[in-house]
């Protein structure tokens, strides 16, 4: 049997049972936003103690994932009207950093969890919303199966929904990039019909679904963003929705928010351990004229930049979270609009900015020594690497540059989605091709 069989079996047994029981859990429904963000912490130091390990790089994240099921992180974002805490964007971009703190790849796990739970609130039959709804409560997570190899771009998509004779409707096809669905209980997906593009919910159980944890990345390897196939898969419809009008024109700035909460986490954690690391083990230069590392003026200096560039991070991601809900209570407002884009977009670039320099740099303060893999240091800048990745923070300057020089509003690839939708590009679907704008559908709703 291959790996990749193994996998697939293994992924059965997912739901049967916790074989994990040496797991410290936080047991209890979050019943404020303070609490959520006290649960953040002491969720964040139980996953920091498997991350620092190296033996776990490679492993699933089961513990971790159980963790923020059982402590209640994954249902704050649950709206007041469906029975759950209702959490700011606020709350939810400060959980989502402090996990990354710890561990980058379990913060991805729960940003995609919070955005498409999002997105569902509204689109799907009211059985499926609530169906939806009462397992997050409970502590199920969703994982998402938006993206595709292969294509011209990445909203390049085969995966279709069609009718058959019977009037079934049929999915087939595959994703990739599937964050968190390996181990997910529901999964988010787009694919092209007929009909246009179109949101699906899947559940893990689905006959015909094969989940399949082939994610092989030097970082984020805990983001589980491996395969997901759809074989002749029988749909029910309460679980299908379609998107109607416009893709809102700050439809992405929930996702890109939460990303720049990962990075600005994945920093902390790098500049955390650096910090340990030179109190415990690092030895001063020769040259120094001391006899600590952490009285060497050099060392001092550096590490106040360290620590600036995340202050920095922090606060445009306050920023931009604070802006958010402005915005949220006045979405039609066109300068919150703007301001909201280019709010995140600055997150987006301090935060890329500050995971990237800080995981990379900490090893010319730590000495040699601090290369071996016992250390386990380099995973916050394989991480940071990966996950920097995502989207080209090369746009998000280019869009802020472009309003401050020439005035031009500000905007996100979904005003170009849509540009290309009213231009008629949609009629790839008649080619078996799902319109551009059907990859962000679960998220637009």
């Amino acid at each position: 049997m291959s790996k990749a069989e193994l996998n697939i079996a293994e992924n059965t047994l997912l739901s049967q049972a916790d074989t994990h029981s040496d797991t410290k859990v936080i047991l209890g429904k979050i019943k404020t936003e303070a609490e959520a963000i006290a649960v953040a912490k002491e969720v964040a130091k139980e996953i920091a103690k498997l991350a620092a390990d190296p033996a776990q790089n490679d492993q699933l994240p089961r513990q971790q994932a159980e963790l923020l099921s059982s402590s209640g992180l994954t249902a704050i974002g649950v709206a007041r009207e469906f029975g759950g805490l209702g959490a700011s964007v606020a709350t939810i971009v400060e959980t989502v950093r402090l996990v990354s703190v710890a561990d980058g790849g379990v913060g991805q796990l729960l940003q995609i969890h919070n955005v498409m739970l999002r997105g569902h609130f509204a689109g799907y039959a009211p059985e499926a919303r609530q169906r939806l709804i009462s397992d997050v409560l409970a502590g199920k997570r969703l994982g998402n199966a938006l993206a595709e190899v292969g294509g011209k771009n990445k909203f390049s998509l085969k995966t279709r929904i069609e009718r058959r004779e019977d009037g079934k409707l049929i999915l087939n096809g595959s994703k990739f990039y599937s964050t968190g669905s390996y181990l997910a209980e529901w999964i988010s997906l787009t694919a092209s019909s007929d009909e246009g593009g179109a949101g699906v919910l899947l559940h893990r159980d689905t006959p015909g679904l094969t989940l399949v944890d082939d994610w092989a990345a030097f970082g984020q390897q805990h983001s589980v963003s491996g395969t997901v196939i759809f074989d002749n898969i029988e749909l029910d419809e309460h679980y299908l929705g379609r998107r109607q009008g416009p893709m809102k024109r700050t439809g992405l700035t929930f996702p890109q928010i939460l990303h720049a909460a990962i990075d600005t986490g994945i920093a902390a954690g790098a500049l955390q351990a650096a910090v340990e690391y030179l109190n415990q083990h690092a030895r001063a230069w020769v040259e120094s004229g001391v006899e600590k590392a952490t009285d060497e003026p050099h060392i001092i200096k550096r590490i106040g930049e360290y620590a600036v560039e995340i202050r920095a991070a922090e606060a445009l991601l306050r920023y931009g979270a604070e802006v958010f809900g402005q915005h949220d209570n006045d979405p039609d407002n066109k300068e919150l609009q703007d301001e909201l884009i280019l709010a995140v977009a600055s997150a987006r670039a301090q935060s890329d900015k500050a995971s990237l320099y800080i995981s990379s740099d900490i090893f010319s303060l730590l000495g040699a020594s601090a290369s071996l893999t016992k250390w386990n240091l380099d995973r916050f800048w394989r991480n940071a690497r990966v996950h920097t990745t995502h989207d080209p923070i090369r746009w998000r300057l280019h869009h802020v540059g472009n309003y401050y020089l020439n005035g031009v509003d500000p905007g996100e690839y979904t005003a170009i989605l849509n540009a290309k939708q009213a231009e008629g590009v949609a009629n790839a679907n008649a080619n078996g091709n799902a319109s551009p704008a059907a990859a962000v559908t679960s998220i637009q709703r």
